[in-house]
């Protein structure tokens, strides 16, 4: 009988997975805070950019994308009244101000040592205010662009990124149909957490 359980003992041991040391846990959660420039004209808002990320690992290349961005712009006139009650704006490249909140996913590239190259893409929706012309509207649309995340500690990324965005508003003031048309850089940090 003893035997018999020395044997089972045995298989038992053989027959359970050899446990080695856990590998490194993947960041399943990163925070990004972001400064850059944004670049508008017409009826888009432009200016300097400031935000943050929300990054939530869905796979081992895909993130969720969600943030919330301000851009703050000089408050200069470029609004003109059209007959009969219309109103017609061209500001500059660097005009008004917004804040958009844009919801996507960012996909993380093949790599080369601690840089990671990514394309994001997603939708934002902005408010947005002219204010030296009382121009004030929202805007939705849609988003893309292109970066490299730099590893320079385990849970800390410099990240650079550019991208697009393309959208249509809906200005008050008698500002008639136009679109949101622009361009983003930026140059950001991110926290990776387990």
């Amino acid at each position: 009988m003893r035997t018999h359980v020395q044997a089972m003992v045995w298989l038992l041991a053989a027959a359970a997975p050899a446990y080695a040391e856990t590998p490194t846990q993947e960041p399943q959660v990163a925070l990004a805070a972001e400064v850059g420039a944004s670049g508008g004209g017409g009826t888009t808002p432009g200016g300097m950019r400031l935000g943050g990320r929300y990054l939530y690992r869905m796979t081992d290349q895909v993130w969720f994308d969600g943030g919330v961005h301000f851009t703050f712009g000089t408050p200069q006139t470029g609004c003109s009244r059209t007959p009969p009650d219309g109103m017609s704006c061209d500001h500059g490249v660097a005009d008004g101000f917004s804040g958009d909140l844009t919801l996507g996913l960012r996909h993380d590239l093949p790599g080369q040592g601690a840089f990671t190259p990514f394309v994001r893409g997603g939708v934002f929706g902005r408010v947005l205010r002219f204010a030296a012309d009382d121009v004030n509207g929202a805007a939705a649309g849609v988003d893309a662009g292109a970066g490299v995340a730099a590893l320079v500690k385990d849970d800390v990324a410099v990240v650079g990124s550019a991208g697009v965005f393309a959208g249509r508003p809906w200005l008050g003031s008698g500002v008639g149909d136009a679109g949101q048309l622009g361009m983003i850089v930026t140059l950001g940090a991110e926290l990776r957490l387990p």
